[in-house]
């Protein structure tokens, strides 16, 4: 028989679990340092942008399978899902620093370096779902905001650390040549397996208990994305205990539910919003959200993996140490603080609609790159809103799907539109460096000069952003019209 817990060590090892989840996301987060090395592989294997964009979207594809780590995770728990991610993300990244031994090799095969990258992406949303999940999971649903914020900082903030170590240190002499680029994914390699081995080690679900003498009754009732009913009665330690009433219960008279008292509410009853797959993807809510979430942050990816590449083509790339942190900086500062805002006006502003004003940065800064980019205070300023918009979408969109959808399936819900965002953004990306290389006026060259080599893909990223607005806008008039029914 397992030996009962106290409530101080459970309490203790959630924090800890909490530091820890942030360092896992800290080293996740190295999946975006790309727009830094993207350089060094176009130089060191004679890519073309179409290439080098494969390689970028190849791994975000791998971090786009998150359902599949979700769906382990959901199934097997965090400690067997943080040892699968340690081993995929050892063996990719080793296999891509073996590949600047055989350049000539992989200068014709960049599909082969994609796959790495591909695997990389894939062994490093298994320990991002470790971080994400079990946190959200351990902590009370009135703190996610600033949980999921804070994780999100600690995501955010990771490439603006690691592109200064690569320019500063690691590439210090030359951040083009092959033994930088190798270099550094040795360093990721080891800060995989450190950070999952830490993981494995103390990363649980624990209960949220205390003593019974401070239970207190206090039942809400709320509607379901599906028009089934959730019957909230405050339990242990102030959480929530949920009781899933459907369809076919909702004729049943309310009011007694919100006087029932506390043994009632405490059976095992089905977690609220928690559907099947076919139901999931049969709900229109879901998709409103996962849609928006994936044109938006498709928009934010591509303009940051681009972002050398566009300051390459206007002349300004001796900026390129200093811009390439500007994004992760403002990500990881609206992160943190959306999370505690969020959370705090919850009643009064919705988080859907902080996550629209998030997709509006997008379009702003799209206007400005698309009109003025060649001026660099202009490039500067849209890049600082880009990295605003990041943080506001990264850090709710998992929120709202979890209070939407359930916690409990977060990760498989999470997982499908972290799939979708990343097969939209392989278009997306394919197309920016296509419309690149079809402005490239020298036959043979791989480098193109002027606003005409990324006006146009920037326009293509702005009109996602434009059809993201009109997706929250439609669900969050959804919602309203629910709500006030």
């Amino acid at each position: 028989m397992s030996v009962p817990r106290s409530a101080r060590y459970l309490s203790v090892m959630k924090w800890i679990g909490l530091a820890i989840g942030c360092s896992a996301k800290f080293v996740s987060g190295s999946l975006f340092v790309f727009n830094a090395y993207e350089d060094a592989l176009k130089t060191t294997f004679n890519f073309t942008a179409k290439e080098v964009q494969l390689q970028s979207s190849f791994l975000n594809i791998g971090l786009g399978i998150g359902f599949l780590p979700g769906m382990f995770y959901d199934r097997f728990g965090p400690q067997w899902c943080s040892g699968l991610g340690l081993v995929l993300s050892l063996t990719a990244y080793l296999l891509i620093w073996s590949t600047t031994r055989s350049i000539t090799f992989y200068s014709s095969h960049s599909w082969l370096m994609a796959f790495y990258f591909f695997l990389c992406g894939l062994g490093s949303v298994f320990t991002y779902m470790v971080a994400l999940n079990t946190n959200a999971i351990n902590f009370h649903p009135k703190h996610r905001g600033k949980i999921v914020g804070i994780l999100n900082a600690f995501f955010a903030g990771s490439p603006s650390v690691f592109s200064a170590l690569y320019f500063h240190v690691i590439g210090k002499d030359d951040p083009k040549s092959a033994d930088s680029f190798s270099t550094l994914m040795l360093v990721f390699a080891v800060c995989f397996v450190v950070i999952d081995i830490l993981c494995i080690a103390f990363m649980r679900v624990y209960p949220r208990t205390e003593p019974a003498d401070k239970i207190t009754p206090d039942v809400k009732v709320d509607g379901n994305s599906d028009g089934s009913i959730h019957v909230y009665n405050k339990g242990f330690n102030g959480d929530d205990v949920s009781v899933d009433k459907g369809l076919s219960e909702q004729n049943e008279n309310t009011d007694d539910l919100k006087t029932s008292s506390i043994d009632s509410a405490v059976p095992n009853y089905s977690i609220p919003g928690d559907m099947s797959l076919l139901k999931i993807l049969t709900t229109l809510d879901y998709h409103l959200l996962t849609w928006l979430f994936t044109f938006a942050s498709v928009t934010g990816l591509v303009y940051t993996i681009a972002l050398t590449q566009t300051t390459a083509a206007l002349g300004l790339d001796n900026h390129n140490a200093d811009i390439v942190i500007i994004i992760p900086i403002a990500n990881a500062v609206i992160s943190a603080a959306i999370g505690l805002i969020s959370d705090y006006f919850q009643q009064r502003l919705p988080r859907l609609g902080i996550l629209i004003a998030g997709i509006i940065a997008f379009v702003t800064c799209q206007c400005l790159v698309v009109g003025l980019a060649d001026k660099y205070p202009v490039l500067v300023t849209a890049t600082v809103i880009n990295g605003m918009g990041q943080g506001i979408i990264w850090s709710l969109s998992p929120a709202v799907m979890s209070e939407m959808f359930s916690v409990k399936n977060l990760g498989r819900n999470w997982g499908i539109a972290l799939l979708a965002s990343a097969l939209i953004g392989l278009g997306a990306q394919e197309a920016f460096g296509a419309l690149y290389d079809a402005a490239i006026s020298i036959p043979g060259e791989v480098y193109c000069y002027g606003m005409s080599c990324v006006r146009g893909g920037h326009a293509v990223i702005l009109g996602m952003a434009v059809l993201a607005m009109i997706l929250g806008v439609a669900l969050f008039m959804r919602r309203r019209k629910k709500t006030n029914m």
